[in-house]
């Protein structure tokens, strides 16, 4: 059995964090909200700022529970990253931001995003097994247009039309992301633009199948094992796992043109986080029913499948 690990250091970080004009484009209900992926970059590059150790290549446990709305105008964003730095090496990070009510004088904190940076092993990287890097020709598909997608799927503004094409099946769904040249070029985590867009081919794919809007609020793993490029097109491929009244869960694997392996999200948490408010278009929910009732035995699919098994075991290694 594992010993309890200790906590060994607590500190509190600022955040003095730029807004560039791409971020507004990324909005909810009509206000421009701080990316999930853009989060976990901020508390990475502060992390590794600060312990210049830490194994960034494996995010685990990652929670975007509040968003973090950007006004119009607004130059910068204020927050803190609070860490707690456990003795086997574990780190946890926080986003946290402050805010103080001017009528009853009260500072409030807020956590937005908590993720941990744990290392795994060294293991040989996985290759996608065949289940993963395609899909059988005879499973019914549907192309969907980008421009439908971000006019009224994924209203999203310009700095982030970077799903350039996707094709959904009932058992998931494969597209193409492309990492434009925005923002700083060399990132910790690579650019954050490409899982961003894989996160919008989940998004469409939940439309069509479950029937409702899912936005990331979580995962369970993210493994880098080569950080994407800007200027640069990869394909990402969604595995639906489970399916619930409002969220659903999903696998997302990245890969090049020559199929190597950039990076994982495992276990990715797909919310109504609209509570119901925000419907899919009738045309794009033609499928949902059938897909419901079908959904059961995706995961004796994929767990029958042993080199599915083969591949995903070293991703998970610790």
């Amino acid at each position: 059995m594992e010993r309890l690990s200790n906590i060994k250091e607590k500190v509190r970080l600022a955040l003095n964090i730029k807004v560039q004009p791409y971020l507004m484009d990324h909005q909810f209900q009509g206000k421009a909200v701080l990316p999930a992926v853009e989060a976990m970059e901020i508390l990475a590059a502060s992390t590794l700022t600060h312990l210049p150790g830490t194994a960034f290549n494996a995010i685990r446990d990652a929670r975007f529970d509040k968003f973090l709305v950007i006004e119009d105008g607004q130059q910068q964003i204020d927050a803190f990253n609070d860490l707690e730095v456990f003795d086997n090496g574990r780190v946890i990070s926080r986003f946290i931001t402050r805010t103080r009510s001017k009528k009853a004088m009260i500072t409030r904190t807020l956590e937005h995003s908590i993720l941990c940076f744990h290392g795994v092993s060294s293991a040989p990287e996985p290759h996608p097994p065949g289940v993963l890097t395609g899909f059988d020709p005879s499973f019914s598909k549907c192309h969907i247009p980008v421009e439908s997608i971000y006019q009224s799927l994924v209203p999203f503004g310009s700095g982030y039309h970077n799903l350039k094409e996707l094709t959904l099946f009932k058992k998931g769904a494969r597209g193409q992301v492309y990492a434009p040249l925005l923002g700083e070029s060399e990132r910790v985590l690579g650019s954050p633009f490409t899982l961003d867009a894989a996160f919008h081919a989940a998004c469409v794919w939940g439309q069509r199948y479950v029937g409702y809007v899912g936005f990331p609020v979580g995962f369970g793993l993210r493994r880098l094992f080569t950080p994407t490029h800007s200027g640069n097109t990869y394909t990402a491929r969604i595995f639906p796992k489970e399916i619930h009244s409002n969220r659903f869960l999903v696998d997302i694997w990245i890969t090049d043109k020559d199929e190597t392996l950039h990076e994982v999200a495992l276990d990715v948490i797909m919310k109504d986080v609209s509570g119901g408010r925000i419907k899919p278009p009738s045309w794009i929910m033609s499928d949902a029913a059938g897909a419901r009732s079908k959904f059961g035995d995706l995961d004796k699919f994929i767990n029958n499948q042993p080199s599915v098994q083969r591949s995903v075991k070293p991703v998970l290694t610790p």
